[in-house]
């Protein structure tokens, strides 16, 4: 007597549906603000499911009080550009978070990317390394010596400085002892020079972020929102 037994065919893996653009978005940092730009709270987006979503506060904070119907812009700080805008409306909140839907793509409201302009004293020396395993940078990863630099404008993405001491563009640097707004602990944060432009016997260098340990970039987004609240009148 045969037995027959079905073959054992391996079942291909179940393909993963693509990100929808809200869900790309929401990968990064939210500024929450009123229909008429006013900062509210930073952001991240938790629990999409297609239609609803949780916003909770990136930092440590009860979420704002909230009227409930009410409509507020999303901001995303992603990388691309221009930065994605969407609406969406309050449908419930506790003292965790706020639970919204109705989401709006605003396609004519796209963003570049902010620079808040500053006037604001640091310390830049030569990056000597960078940090493991997402660890904040310390006076182990760069050099001794330094040049006094004043910070002209920062955003998510990097910020502009101006030195006595000339650079290249790719070199890498650290900026330190750098106080955005009220920070109880100065920023150390390494950079890479983009641009370099010479006037008034200073050198002017566009600088993006470079490997930015993720605890530290939750305290700049904090910061630049700070700043951004500060810059409008609203403390």
């Amino acid at each position: 007597m045969f037995h027959f037994f079905k073959k054992s065919v391996p079942q291909p893996e179940e393909e993963q549906e693509p990100l929808s653009e809200f869900e790309q978005a929401a990968q990064y940092h939210c500024e929450v603000r009123g229909i008429d730009d006013r900062p509210v709270f930073l952001a991240d987006v938790k629990d999409f499911d297609g239609d609803s979503f949780r916003l909770f506060p990136t930092l440590d904070a009860d979420a704002p009080s909230v009227i409930y119907n009410s409509h507020y812009k999303l901001v995303f700080r992603t990388p691309h550009q221009p930065i994605p805008v969407w609406t969406g409306r309050v449908r419930g909140s506790t003292y965790k978070f706020w639970k919204m839907d109705e989401l709006t793509r605003l396609k004519d409201e796209q963003r570049a990317s902010f620079r808040q302009r500053v006037s604001l004293s640091a310390v830049v020396r030569n990056l000597l390394g960078l940090p493991e395993n997402g660890e904040t940078l310390t006076a182990a990863y760069y050099s001794r010596d330094y040049d006094q630099c004043e910070i002209l404008d920062v955003g998510m993405g990097g910020l502009q400085l101006r030195s006595s001491h000339s650079f290249s563009e790719d070199d890498l640097l650290a900026v330190t002892g750098l106080r955005l707004y009220h920070d109880p602990q100065p920023f150390s944060l390494p950079l890479q020079v983009r641009w370099v432009s010479v006037g008034d016997g200073a050198y002017r260098c566009g600088c993006a972020f470079h490997s930015v340990p993720e605890q530290e970039e939750r305290r700049l987004c904090a910061a630049m929102f700070s700043l951004q609240r500060a810059s409008m009148g609203r403390v």
